[in-house]
């Protein structure tokens, strides 16, 4: 079955026009049968109906709840009222001598509109590649408890790029393996009342061919932030990341960045702006928490000098808030269309639910100010986005013009396509090699 659901592609050219195509077809099929059958006034009655619909879905969630700060977009929406048109066309519609039968293909004609809108969003926002991999059935994860990760007692040490010293052993593993653990906060919530504690969801660890050798290599480590909407495994599904980290490390005898996906927002729609505030410590379990949960249950490179952390969108964010606020954690970074500041959508909703009411603690979070406080000439990362994000490409390069000022050794790369995750997955791919001479792992080309 996931075989078979593997090979459905879901992001070829042209799919949004057929989603619209079958829409049309769709409305023209139920208006035809159902609701011709009604009065004119009617008939505008459920038009108007769903395009209100719509439009107060986006009020309410785009404006007033805020659950992602820029928005879910007039597209999302659209498809949204097609929905609520075909429902009503179904319900409202006359149901005289259909009984049964007519129900059962109202529903079911519902159902397919559903995953029309659903694919043509998918493709929009380029998300998922197949279904197998919309439904998490490509990830192959394994849980922590069913894989030996005991040290080795001698591992190999290489003093210089681990590729100049290491030669893959016969009988290794042609593919990395995936695990979940749970990484935990032990961090207290900030305030004198006590507050919520922050709770993540399992991470995802990749962890490469070689990491499974008699004499492994102490590898480099990467630490990967998805977005808001989204969660962990995001880097496996959209972010094809074994697969990137796969084919890396086939080139590069079984070496690769040993991958940490944590969760920094606690849930889907959360977004606690990856700072120590009343929501959690989430500042302390980036760059506390998780790095001892590395160091103590992996065995990799201790160097801080060969660790990196990255993300996409708000763990684009996240990542400068880290990186500016624990250079010596994480010296390495790559900022994928991330927001200009951590926010909440308008900038009195985000100090007063986000920091509290605190313009110190916005201050001791927001890249920007902290970059104007010190300067980093120890940090080396590369800025990157999209050529069609209307929304981010102008505040990347604002990112990248303050990152060289505060003495980073920065890029800025751009890419062709938008605020996507077929994008960023081609985003990583392009930066490893940059990543991988960084952190020690491969010699200069």
């Amino acid at each position: 079955m996931r075989q078979a659901l593997g090979a459905i592609p879901l992001l070829m050219s042209g799919t949004v026009v057929a989603c619209w195509i079958a829409a049309v077809v769709l409305v023209g099929a139920l208006w035809s049968t159902r609701t011709r059958l009604l009065a004119l006034p009617p008939q505008l009655l459920l038009a108007t109906v769903a395009v209100v619909a719509a439009v107060l879905c986006w009020w309410l969630v785009d404006h007033v709840w805020i659950p992602v700060a820029d928005g879910v977009g007039v597209f999302t929406w659209t498809w949204v009222g097609v929905i609520v048109l075909v429902t009503l066309q179904v319900f409202v519609g006359p149901w005289r001598g259909r009984g049964w039968l007519g129900l059962v293909a109202g529903l079911v004609a519902i159902l397919v509109m559903v995953l029309v809108a659903t694919a043509a969003v998918n493709a929009h926002f380029r998300t998922y590649p197949t279904v197998a991999d919309a439904l998490g059935w490509n990830i192959d994860a394994v849980p922590l408890s069913a894989v030996d990760l005991g040290p080795v007692s001698a591992p190999t040490v290489v003093d210089g790029p681990l590729d100049q010293g290491w030669r893959a052993p016969a009988g290794m593993a042609e593919r990395g393996t995936v695990v979940t653990a749970a990484i935990p906060a032990t961090g207290r919530a900030s305030t004198d009342a006590g507050g919520p504690a922050f709770t993540p969801r399992e991470a995802y660890i990749y962890l490469p061919p070689a990491y499974f050798t008699e004499h492994r290599p102490l590898l480099p480590v990467l630490v990967l932030l998805a977005g808001v909407p989204g969660q962990p495994r995001d880097w496996l599904t959209g972010g094809q990341l074994r697969a990137t980290m796969d084919q890396f490390a086939a080139a590069h005898d079984g070496l690769a960045p040993v991958v940490i996906v944590p969760d920094p927002i606690g849930s889907t729609l959360a977004n606690p702006l990856c700072s120590d505030t009343s929501h959690g410590d989430v500042a302390t379990y980036l760059q506390r928490d998780v790095p001892d949960w590395i160091t103590t249950t992996l065995q990799v490179d201790p160097d801080h000098q060969h660790w990196a952390i990255g993300g996409i969108s708000n763990g684009g964010t996240c990542t400068m808030q880290v990186v500016t606020r624990a250079p010596e954690v994480y010296p390495s970074f790559l900022d994928l269309s991330g927001e200009p500041h951590p926010t909440l959508g308008p900038a009195a909703r985000t100090l007063a639910r986000g920091f509290d009411g605190d313009p110190q603690l916005q201050a001791a979070n927001d890249p920007f100010t902290l970059m104007e406080r010190r300067s980093y000439p120890q940090v080396a990362g590369i800025v990157s986005v999209g050529r069609n994000d209307a929304v981010y490409r102008a505040s990347q390069h604002e990112v990248y013009r303050r990152a060289r000022a505060a003495g980073m050794q920065v890029q800025m790369r751009e890419y062709d396509g938008g605020h996507a995750w077929t994008l960023w997955a081609g985003a990583l791919r392009d930066q490893l090699p940059w990543l991988s001479e960084r952190l020690g792992l491969t010699a200069a080309s």
